[in-house]
């Protein structure tokens, strides 16, 4: 009788369950196109269409960063001119951005050669800030004088708190002049063509 009972209750706990089996099996898989798609658009739309793409290829170890068309591209030219705009068209020597012509108030096309290029940017420029982040140094010494009646003003980490307080803003300075790789005989920028 009471197998019966552990048999019933079992039913009864497995029995929602069972709806929810059958629906994964009744669904349709996606299709590879539809998983490259949700993933990476641009890349898709360049593999699907057998358009060119950019490569910043370092050539000792074989590292490879793609720009496909519609990306953000961060590069410098050799006349000192710096741009931040999306790939619009990518040719054999020469690619398109869509800039923004603040005078007119509209976008342009600005075609570059590849040749012309000095730098590439990996992100953005990053804006030096001074809040309340800054301060978190100076936890440590206030735990001290909460948790073992520390006097905060006599501590000796107080000046360590201070000066990593001080050099917060140092390290945006340091990751800003890190961004950019510039195209030498180890990192060169090539075209490569999807098919």
């Amino acid at each position: 009788m009471t197998h019966l009972k552990h048999c019933l209750l079992l039913l009864i706990f497995c029995l929602p369950f069972a709806g929810f089996a059958q629906d994964i099996h009744q669904r349709e898989a996606p299709s590879v196109e539809e998983l490259l798609y949700k993933q990476d658009p641009s890349r898709a739309r360049s593999m699907f269409r057998k358009d060119k793409y950019l490569v910043l290829e370092k050539v000792r170890s074989g590292k490879r960063t793609k720009f496909y068309k519609g990306d953000m591209f961060r590069f410098k030219t050799k006349d000192g001119n710096v741009y931040e705009d999306n790939l619009y068209d990518i040719t054999d020597s020469t690619f398109v951005i869509t800039s923004l012509n603040e005078v007119m108030n509209r976008y342009e096309y600005v075609e570059v050669k590849i040749s012309d290029v000095s730098r590439i940017y990996k992100r953005g420029k990053r804006p030096i800030r001074f809040g309340i982040a800054n301060f978190s140094p100076f936890a440590y010494v206030l735990i001290e004088w909460a948790a073992w009646n520390v006097n905060p003003i006599t501590n000796p980490k107080l000046i360590l708190a201070a000066g990593l307080t001080a050099a917060s803003p140092l390290f945006t300075v340091l990751q800003n002049s890190t961004r950019s790789k510039r195209l030498t005989e180890n990192y060169r920028l090539r075209v490569f063509q999807s098919f």
